[in-house]
């Protein structure tokens, strides 16, 4: 077991007054080290034959994991850099990866950065979308298993090749068959294609050849964020952001010691990397990377508690769409008794599931903010400080973090504790801005404060809350997902006249995309056939609405806008009502918004005894439910 130097001691009194206490050593001294291939390097001098991942690829119950230690990683790393800059790559050229949850992955990922930038890609997108963020990118190398007809990844690959003109070369993972070598089929394209596994072996792990070396300020990832229809939009994240989040998060956890991290998050979102990854790299424990396809893999959820009893976990972190499968799993006879703590972020939490899940499970569940553009943190809740809990606690160190009015670009008034506002961020865990400066115009207000676009509100002893979005951004699952990419397909459709798109609240995916559409008038058409089109005219599968409506007029504002609140009511009356309805619960439902506390759902129950019922069915909704008589 290993303690990180940079945790955080002492919080007794208050979590603000600790955190000032915190920053008066200097973030350079705090943290010295501001590149994620030092904190590699350090992790691999440090903790040496200590396992750093282990790889699980079907979670059964009986599979003998594959080990690698701290000191074969960070060799590993500095080898794929040593390889990337042979094939051309210099400190501003774009290694994307296309890969299922591997130990290649976390090598590949972290080996990328260390001698360009790195830019993770979701395989499961739809390969027109992977071409367009690669071409945002101008990807001059690719990871990714083989390029074939037998796999939907290998079959992706193919179409990559034909169109991403930047790319020069592709090296090559093996992986349980589906990645044999074959030239064949580039047909007559001049990529070089590599074996990664050989390619690496050959390259020296004592040193990086790089030069010049990596400084903070420069670029570390690439992240694909959503974007407007026909052009993604890329986050750029610095070292000195990586560097210090890792770092941060590590200070956050440090009184789990060096137990093992159960990572079955995709290695393509800021969480899975930051978060379950390199955060646990820093603080000397084990990621334990649970499938290729992590929690796509049945396995992982069915068998969860049989691993935190054999990992001894003290803490794991999860998106509540998890913590809602997870309740429904039984704890049987796994002794999860070492488990404390569960980290809970990339969407909203509500109150009902945290109390749920903490009940049974017998653990605290700390509630976070943040996002791909603040590097993962924003706030957290803080071990040994008892908050409020529909709050995700305090800033975290050396950033500022305000609730504000604003109009345009610019700051009209810094909000008091209370009042709602616009959440805005600025310090070293704020990314550089997006790679396009059309994306950046409206992201900045007085040219420092970052929008989150989010809202909330700070309570006396600065524990955020929040409690709706300034911006129009649909978040299913911890993935963002624009409202104009489904409403521009509809609008396409030649009986459409205006399509608006929301989020409906999912008590699985925390929202999930439902389209209110209005038809011209001589137009006719069905809902089925609206939502076949957006399946044929959305790449993002995640994108494609799960329901859509034909409503005879869209609610106005006094000066004609579509007032979107309206609708996000209807949807959430509609989805509530349904659960309900089909529990057999008579009941009447109404949906408001309150700027300070959020969704609400108001009930009136015909049956005042079903209530305990409609507690525990709507406990995964991200809605504050009232029972009225």
């Amino acid at each position: 077991m290993y303690t990180y130097p940079g945790e955080i001691k002492g919080l007794t009194v208050s979590a603000l007054t600790n955190i000032a206490e915190f920053e008066k050593q200097p973030l350079e001294q705090r943290f010295p080290i501001d590149t994620s291939y030092g904190l590699i390097r350090q992790a691999g001098s440090l903790y040496g034959t200590n396992v750093a991942i282990e790889q699980l690829i079907a979670a059964d119950r009986d599979e003998q994991p594959s080990p690698m230690s701290f000191s074969q990683f960070a060799t590993r790393v500095t080898q794929t850099a040593n390889l990337l800059v042979q094939l051309g790559i210099q400190r501003t050229d774009t290694v994307s990866i296309l890969l299922p949850n591997l130990t290649e992955n976390q090598i590949a990922l972290w080996g990328s950065q260390a001698a360009g930038i790195a830019n993770p890609i979701n395989h499961f997108l739809q390969v027109e979308h992977i071409v367009e963020i690669m071409n945002e990118a101008k990807s001059k190398v690719l990871i990714t298993l083989a390029p074939s007809h037998s796999t939907e990844l290998g079959a992706k690959v193919n179409h990559v090749i034909e169109q991403v003109p930047t790319l020069e070369s592709i090296l090559i993972v093996r992986y349980q068959g589906a990645s044999d070598l074959d030239k064949s089929v580039l047909g007559n394209s001049d990529v070089n294609l590599l074996d990664f596994e050989r390619a690496v072996e050959k390259q020296p792990g004592d040193a990086l050849s790089c030069k010049p070396a990596i400084q903070g300020k420069d670029i570390a990832l690439y992240f694909h964020t959503g974007g407007t229809t026909g052009r993604p939009k890329i986050a750029q994240l610095t070292h000195a952001n990586v560097a210090y989040t890792a770092q941060i998060y590590a200070a956050y956890n440090q009184h789990h010691g060096g137990t093992a991290v159960l990572n079955p998050l995709p290695l393509f979102h800021v969480f899975g990397v930051i978060a379950a990854s390199l955060g646990g790299f820093v603080q000397a424990r084990t990621v334990v990377l649970m499938t290729p396809d992590g929690f796509r893999n049945p396995n992982v959820v069915k068998n969860w508690w049989y691993f935190v009893e054999r990992y001894q976990v003290s803490q794991f972190v999860a998106v509540p769409t998890i913590l809602a499968a997870l309740l429904e799993v039984p704890i049987a006879n796994n002794d999860i008794g070492c488990l404390k703590y569960i980290s809970c972020g990339s969407a909203p939490l509500s109150i009902a599931l945290k109390k749920a899940c903490e009940d049974k499970f017998n653990a605290i569940i700390y509630n976070g903010y943040g996002m791909t553009e603040s590097t993962c943190l924003i706030s957290r809740c803080i071990h040994g400080f008892d908050l409020p809990a529909d709050t995700v606690g305090n800033r975290v160190p050396y950033t500022q973090v305000i609730t504000a009015h604003i109009e345009s670009n610019k700051l009209l008034k810094v909000c008091e504790p209370g009042e709602p506002g616009v959440i805005l961020v600025k310090g070293p865990n704020i990314f550089k801005g997006y790679l396009n400066p059309q994306d950046d115009a409206k992201a900045w207000i007085d040219d420092q404060w970052f929008n989150t676009g989010d809202v909330g509100i700070f309570d006396d002893n600065g524990c955020l809350k929040i409690t709706g979005r300034a911006k129009d951004l649909i978040i299913r699952g911890g993935h963002n997902i624009e409202p104009q990419v489904i409403e521009t397909a509809l609008l396409q459709h030649s009986a459409v006249s205006q399509a608006v798109a929301i989020g409906q609240p999912d008590a699985y995916a925390g929202e999930i995309p439902v389209a209110y559409v209005y038809l011209k008038g001589d137009q006719r058409t069905t809902e089925s056939e609206l939502l076949a089109f957006c399946k044929s005219h959305i790449a993002e599968r995640a994108a494609v609405p799960k329901r859509l409506e034909i409503i005879d007029a869209l609610p106005l504002t006094a000066v004609g806008k579509v007032f979107k609140p309206s609708l996000r009511n209807m949807a959430t009356e509609y989805a509530i009502d349904s659960v309900l309805t089909e529990s057999g619960i008579t009941t009447t439902v109404k949906a408001e918004f309150d700027p300070q506390r959020g969704q609400i759902i108001n009930i009136r129950l015909s049956h005042p005894s079903d209530q305990a019922k409609v507690i525990e069915l709507l406990a995964g909704f991200p809605v504050i439910v009232q029972f009225n008589e």
